[in-house]
């Protein structure tokens, strides 16, 4: 197992005692970073690309949109409304949403306070398209009393932390929300476990019964009783909806329970009320936190841990060759157990809802002699040269603020390990716990808060987790919040910021992957670029970040990345022509502009004609943004480069045509090939 005092990598030298290299400015162990992080990135697009019988192991996460901002799609929207129950409660938050244009939906997650929420905003705004719109929790009461509401829309601000602000400076911020929403005509409904909205405005938030729940979907009355019998408090409203929708489709009522029972803990709460020993407690602890890693990877982290908790040390000298020695892998995986070995031969949890249980009960159950070790240990294994252990040491983490304060989490893992020194492994490993806590919905918002302080540290450190973090899952939620930051590192910084400029075109990457719609952060991209007054050499650091993002790709992907966002948004065309003509036109930089250019049209498919309206759109929009004297020349210089990279004929013809496109707007009534559609 290799630690940090082992034999440095790369040339990189290591160990407390020497000076920490940065790796900021080091292209390859930077780009090696980015790498791991991502790699976390593309199990949870898978989970999500499962979503549907997909159990994260964290509370409240089962989420239908990655995007955690703007406006709310219509297909989120009938969800919502389907088979909804409208209970006493919701009709106490209606009125007052009626009677004062805002209300607060304050209660537990996993309540279906934010399906509540849809419900209200579509009742008073209606259904047309993008009447609603979601806020970023990263509003303070001061930034929301200062926006502008647009007239007859709904507004969604999803678990909202609490303001620290003074109790006056609050109640005005909170008069002039009122009144600003009032005067647009516009509702704005907050939810959260506590909120910085006056009294009057909030409404304890309990879900409906799970039998009218249950009724709603057209469930026999006699299975529906029978069914509501066996949901607990433990079962969130995503829960019973699925037992519903099973329910009503014809899966019987115990096969339907028993799928339901396991998203409980019975099973582990049976463990626990067993007598346990250190060892298998502590055993439990590694498990929780590393699920998933292979057998012998699990024993040696588990043996690390029983040295930091001394374990086994107190007879080491009465231990003999004739002392028996029992089948240990046999027993953790017996029958009874809630270990299961995988065919691959990796130790997971029977259950996969059993990791957050068990995270529970040893967190309530268990204090300093368990927590201690399992601290020191964690911290060890967040340094380690092995990026799939730092991903369950992540992932583990993310399950244990669903059970814990996240303040704790935050304190005792997540800002010390960003703020590490040595090789930047810890850094690694916050960032991948910032991407899986964004899956749960109430450490969302403070994940976002957390990191947003990271990125305007004076400390280079906490500044480069943070650009490893907006690179992943928080700037797939909060596109426009990562964008910004981002951009605000890579424009004010007094010395080239590398990471920043990788950590924007991996953000690009992982937005159209994920979701297929990178067009908030190219807009904005588009917007900045175009303001910027800088000159000469000083708009070279935004030159480049706007370069890395138009010649991304994906880790192991050979199609450009502006390609698979232009098949996917061919309305991309005008924002991604704004960014090239930006480039193109800087002396220095045309070259790798025309390179990326060049790599993302012959990823195209000439022979298809979606594809060649794409690529015509893109050079129509280019013909647009380009200097009227800059496109002979431009013209000039991609027939070169195109020559010099041995194009085939059928490529060269398209460029061709393309070039006549640059030297007279007049031939855009051709189609990409020269002749008349």
């Amino acid at each position: 197992m290799a630690s940090e005092t082992d034999s440095p990598a790369e040339g990189v030298l290591l160990g407390e005692e020497a000076t920490p290299v940065d790796l900021t400015d080091q292209a390859e162990a930077t780009d090696e970073i980015f790498a791991q992080v991502s790699q976390v990135q593309t199990v949870i697009n898978h989970i999500h690309g499962n979503i549907d019988g997909a159990s994260f192991g964290i509370s409240g996460s089962r989420p239908k949109s990655r995007r955690t901002s703007g406006p709310v799609s219509q297909y989120e929207m009938a969800e919502a409304r389907t088979c909804y129950v409208r209970h006493d409660i919701y009709k106490a938050a209606a009125e007052q949403l009626e009677s004062g244009n805002m209300v607060a939906l304050i209660g537990n997650a996993g309540t279906g306070r934010r399906t509540a929420a849809l419900n209200l905003l579509h009742d008073f705004v209606g259904g047309r398209r993008e009447v609603v719109v979601e806020l970023s929790p990263a509003y303070t009461l001061e930034k929301l009393a200062a926006r502008e509401y647009r007239k007859a829309h709904g507004y969604l601000l999803c678990d909202w932390p609490k303001d620290d602000v003074d109790g006056s400076v609050a109640d005005f911020h909170v008069r002039e929300i009122r009144r600003r929403v009032r005067d647009a005509g516009a509702y704005l409904v907050v939810t959260g476990t506590a909120t910085s909205l006056p009294e009057g405005d909030q409404i304890p938030w309990l879900p409906p019964p799970a039998c009218d729940v249950l009724k709603a979907y057209r469930v026999a009355s006699e299975v529906a009783d029978e069914a509501a019998t066996q949901i607990t408090t433990d079962h969130a409203m995503t829960d019973v909806v699925t037992l519903a929708r099973e329910l009503a489709s014809g899966v019987p009522l115990d096969k339907a329970l028993g799928r339901l029972e396991s998203a409980g803990r019975r099973d582990v709460v049976a463990w626990f009320d067993g007598p346990r020993t250190r060892g298998e407690l502590f055993e439990m602890a590694a498990m929780a936190f590393t699920a998933g890693l292979s057998e012998s990877g699990f024993e040696s982290l588990l043996a690390l841990l029983e040295s930091i908790a001394g374990i086994g040390m107190e007879n080491a000298d009465a231990i003999s060759a004739d002392d028996p020695m029992p089948s240990r892998r046999l027993l953790r995986v017996a029958e009874g157990s809630l270990f299961s070995l995988s065919p691959g031969r990796r130790l997971e949890f029977k259950v996969e809802g059993h990791r957050t249980h068990v995270m529970r009960e040893l967190y309530q159950r268990h204090g300093m002699r368990l927590w201690d070790p399992v601290t020191e240990w964690l911290h060890e294994c967040a340094n380690l040269r092995d990026p799939s252990v730092q991903a369950e040491i992540a992932r583990g983490v993310a399950v244990l603020a669903s059970v814990a304060d996240y303040s704790y989490v935050e304190s005792t893992f997540l800002t010390p390990w960003a703020r590490g020194t040595g090789v930047m492994r810890r850094q690694a490993t916050a960032a991948m716990a910032i991407s899986w806590l964004c899956l749960d919905e109430t450490t969302r918002p403070e994940v976002l808060r957390t990191v947003s302080l990271w990125t305007r540290a004076s400390a280079a450190r906490p500044k480069f987790t943070a650009t490893l973090a907006w690179s992943g899952e928080l700037g797939i939620r909060f596109p426009l919040e990562a964008t910004r930051m981002l951009w605000l590192q890579i424009r004010n910084s007094e010395k080239p910021v590398r990471h920043a400029e990788i950590a924007l075109a991996r953000l690009f990457a992982a937005l159209t992957e994920a979701t297929g719609n990178a067009l908030p952060m190219l807009d904005r991209l588009a917007h900045q670029i175009s303001n910027d007054r800088r000159i000469g050499r000083a708009v070279d650091p935004q030159i480049r970040a706007i370069l890395g993002v138009l010649s991304a790709r994906p880790d192991g992907v050979r199609t450009p990345t502006v390609t698979a966002h232009l098949r996917s948004r061919p309305e991309s065309a005008a924002p991604l022509a704004k960014l090239w003509s930006a480039v193109l036109v800087k002396r220095p930089h045309r070259k790798d502009a025309l390179a990326a250019l060049y790599d993302a049209v012959c990823a195209f498919d000439e022979r298809d004609d979606d594809d060649r309206d794409r690529v015509r759109a893109l050079f129509a929009a280019l013909v647009e943004t380009l200097p009227a004297k800059e496109r002979p020349l431009l013209a000039h210089d991609l027939r070169r480069y195109a020559i010099s990279r041995n194009t085939d004929e059928n490529r060269l013809e398209l460029l061709l045509s393309l070039l006549r496109i640059f030297l007279s707007p007049a031939a855009l009534s051709f189609n990409t090939t020269g002749k008349r559609p």
